[in-house]
């Protein structure tokens, strides 16, 4: 049998799996087989032993199914020596232990009997993790039980102080953990619970042994870089160096822009974005500020597809040709105006390409295809002003061998459509009335002059002068704290944008009580519909 160091999937912790362990595994599990494993025996109930072990065997039992399993040729078996090495690896490695637990080491005699480990405890299982946190559980579980049977040894008391001081702040924890599980091991019987005590007494010696004993599941620190990439970079050949001048010419052809010169761009870009950004400008939030508010207006109207977009979202679109694209709105007002000049192709192809670098595999050929026949094909009904020497980089990257790339096969056509939008299309779109009565409508958008705090301006109110009405009226609703000037204005008026019902001009009225009462009940109305989704802390009085 030849132990490789061939490396396998990984398991939780990130540490390599050897293909020893799996080979390991099929030699445990042919040696528990009922008819061609190793002959076992059930000891019975003794004062020294309460407990019916179950197959039991000796290291002399391990020896000779060895030497009778792997053979060294037809007619020789294995030599003792080699199946004694053998033995003593899988007792190491923790899927043999003996049954006293002293010495984790196979004699070829009949005096020291062994028992199979369960799955659970082997090496690399994803079901137990041997971590630190899980050995201080299972010391203070043992240190909690009768130490006349579960006393900790002198080196597992040291490392429990040790582990105690290290997880200081998790104290608690590990005694409630190990309370639980004590609590657990009293519902199960006897002979059941001594068998699980052994197994994991015996996973801890393997992966916690003692100074004296020789850990041989220690890998040492966790491997940062897979064993492939380090055998290539030990292989330095030719076309390793050619790769290496090929980067090397092309960063220093690359262009690197200063940091002085990447600042000077980052603060003109501020300058003319920070009134659009809701974080940085509060009045950029319309018509109140969702973070601050809870109030979901702002994403209504701000969706991708909305009929009348906000002010500011449609001057965005002016900055750049990108900005207008990459909003969905925008995309479609624009293919609204491309459809009046009759170019509405260019926008067409472009979005299709668009979509077609995000399509499923298996529909990518299908869809190449169809935009092939309906944007690019001569004498096609949508087809897209491209000149020779693009269409002749597009029929290139259609003749490669189809695969994943191909979906990028027509981006040399769609760079030619952008620019020629970009410059033409788009600096008369900005021009056109289409634009400009678009903005006229925003503008006009019953959220774009609303506001959640409209707190008036003292200086505007002291200087325009106050006409007080001169018939009588009853109270209406004010804000609490307001000044003097806020209490002399009628509120009615400011919100239905006319003059308030109750000073209409007309002839002097004596209001009884009942007659108050119901016109309060009025004022309370026509408010309650002005103010509806702008200010929620307005209360009637």
């Amino acid at each position: 049998m030849t132990i490789c160091q061939e490396t396998m999937d990984l398991d939780h912790d990130s540490k390599p799996r050897h293909a020893v362990f799996t080979k390991m595994e099929a030699i445990i599990k042919k040696m528990q087989h009922d008819d061609r494993g190793i002959p076992s025996k059930n000891r019975k109930n003794t004062a020294t032993h309460p407990v019916v072990d179950r197959k039991l065997f000796t290291g002399s039992d391990i020896i000779e199914w060895l030497r009778r399993r792997f053979p060294e040729s037809e007619t020789e078996e294995m030599a003792p020596k080699e199946a004694l090495h053998l033995a003593n690896l899988l007792c190491q490695y923790g899927y043999i232990y003996p049954v006293d637990l002293k010495t984790f080491t196979i004699k070829d005699d009949r005096s020291t009997e062994y028992r199979f480990q369960t799955p659970f405890y082997w090496p690399f299982c994803k079901q137990k993790a041997a971590d630190s946190m899980e050995y201080a559980i299972y010391l203070q579980k043992r240190n909690m039980r009768n130490k006349s049977k579960h006393e900790l040894e002198p080196y597992e008391k040291e490392a429990h102080e040790k582990l105690l001081k290290f997880f200081s702040d998790k104290k608690d924890f590990i005694k409630a953990q190990a309370e639980e599980q004590v609590k657990e091991l009293k519902k199960k019987q006897r002979q059941d619970k001594m068998l699980g005590d052994q197994q994991e007494r015996a996973f801890w010696r393997i992966h916690r042994p003692p100074k004296s004993q020789v850990n041989c599941l220690e890998e040492g620190p966790k491997r940062n870089i897979q064993p492939n990439q380090m055998i290539a970079r030990k292989k330095k050949n030719k076309d390793w160096y050619r790769q290496e001048i090929t980067f090397l010419k092309k960063s220093m052809d690359r262009p690197r822009m200063k940091f002085s010169k990447a600042f000077e761009c980052y603060c003109t870009r501020w300058t003319q974005y920070h009134e659009y950004d809701p974080f940085l400008e509060p009045s950029a939030a319309q018509p109140s500020n969702p973070w601050i508010t809870d109030d979901p207006t702002m994403w209504e109207l701000n969706k991708t597809l909305v009929p009348i977009p906000t002010e500011l979202r449609v001057k965005k679109w002016s900055f750049s040709f990108y900005e207008l694209v990459s909003d969905q709105t925008g995309l479609s007002e624009f293919e609204k105006y491309l459809e009046k000049e009759y170019s509405q192709e260019n926008i067409r192809f472009w979005n299709e390409v668009e979509k077609l670098k995000d399509c499923p595999y298996k529909e990518l050929k299908e869809r190449m295809e169809q935009i092939y026949r309906e944007f690019l094909e001569k004498g096609a009904n949508c087809e897209v002003n491209v000149d020779s020497k693009t269409m002749e980089q597009v029929h290139k990257n259609l003749k490669e061998k189809f695969g994943p790339r191909s979906r990028y096969a027509y981006d040399p056509a769609q760079e030619h459509i952008y620019n020629l939008m970009k410059k033409d299309s788009y600096a008369r779109y900005l021009r056109s009335d289409h634009y400009k009565q678009l903005l006229v409508q925003a503008k006009q958008h019953p959220f774009t002059k609303r506001k959640f705090f409209s707190w008036s301006n003292k200086s505007k109110q002291q200087a325009q002068p106050q006409q007080r009405p001169t018939t009588p009226s009853p109270k209406v609703a004010r804000r609490r704290d307001s000044n003097s000037s806020d209490r002399s204005r009628d509120v009615s008026s400011d919100v239905s944008g006319g003059d308030s019902p109750v000073h209409m001009s007309g002839p002097h009225h004596s209001y009884s009580t009942s007659d108050l009462k119901e016109l309060g009940n009025t004022h309370k109305s026509v408010l309650s519909q002005g103010f509806k989704g702008s200010d929620n802390s307005l209360s009637m009085r």
